[in-house]
């Protein structure tokens, strides 16, 4: 088993490896709080072979690590203002939308989704529908007590109030009335096909979902991204990404929030922020593959 380092044996390890570090105290408090392994996350850029980690290039100081470290919790707390909006816009639209339409109680009910099958050939909806029930037979919220103590059943404009983003999305990728998805997606100014406006709510869950666990998003190389539509091209010309970087995940983001508040004074926070640390800039464009 490997032995645990003391703070000052880290320090020596990361000095060793050509890391400068010009005030040892001030860097053990950085380790006791921020921890070795999430600042190492940010560490690979700085090193000659980032791959497997090993010694820095020459003249980088901490300071250089520290910034982009900074940076991500400024632009996640961003983000998060913008992906929480959508969801609460999202899960109230659809939930009115699916409720005119005559589902306000059979979105419980497994007929109401696709037999969609992922790759080994099970049906998404079979584990999608428990879910649903589980969480609103587990919730707590005050939205909710009331149908628990009269044993009737939760409408879904009550039940989406129990249901997390990712739950919701699901239930977008695989709910089999098409009239619901265009209006709500109209609404949201997203004009594509059906699957992939599913697939840009899917890829904004996931950008939240980093944010709230404190991921990097410096030079990420995204699992999820969304489909850049042409609406969103034509709204920011000159914002440009990388296949699978951050920013395209971002310009969804930007639109969406902006379609929602019917101005741009979200996008232009966010972008105005990107601009003012070009170099941060550059690694929320740029992917890089060695990276989890």
């Amino acid at each position: 088993m490997e032995p645990a380092k003391s703070l000052d044996e880290t320090i020596t390890l990361l000095e060793s490896r050509g890391l400068t570090m010009p005030d040892r105290d001030a860097m053990r408090r950085i380790l006791f709080d921020v921890s070795y392994y999430r600042l190492s996350n940010y560490f690979r850029a700085f090193q000659n072979d980032p791959t497997s980690g090993g010694p820095f290039k020459p003249n980088v100081d901490i300071s250089d690590i520290l910034e982009p470290y900074r940076l991500d919790g400024e632009l996640r707390s961003m983000i998060l203002r913008g992906t929480e909006l959508i969801e609460q816009v999202t899960k109230s639209r659809f939930a009115y939308l699916v409720a005119q339409h005559g589902g306000a109680y059979s979105y419980a009910c497994i007929d109401s989704y696709e037999p969609i099958t992922d790759p080994a050939g099970i049906e998404l909806r079979t584990a999608l529908v428990p879910s649903i029930r589980k969480w609103i037979e587990t919730s707590n919220k005050t939205t909710i007590r009331h149908y628990h103590k009269t044993d009737a059943p939760t409408p879904i404009w009550a039940a989406v109030e129990a249901l997390p983003f990712g739950a919701v999305s699901q239930m977008l990728s695989l709910y089999n009335d098409t009239a619901v998805f265009k209006e709500l997606y109209r609404s949201l100014g997203v004009r594509t096909k059906l699957r992939a406006a599913s697939e840009i709510i899917h890829a904004i869950v996931h950008l939240r979902n980093l944010c709230s666990h404190h991921s990097r998003l410096r030079h990420r190389e995204m699992v999820i991204v969304p489909q850049v539509t042409r609406d969103m091209r034509r709204r920011y010309p000159d914002f440009e990404y990388e296949q699978r970087s951050v920013a395209q995940a971002l310009i969804a983001l930007l639109y969406l929030v902006d379609e929602i508040n019917h101005d741009d004074s979200y996008s232009s926070k966010i972008i105005g922020f990107l601009s003012a640390h070009h170099r941060y800039n550059e690694g929320i464009h740029h992917p890089l593959q060695y990276w989890a």
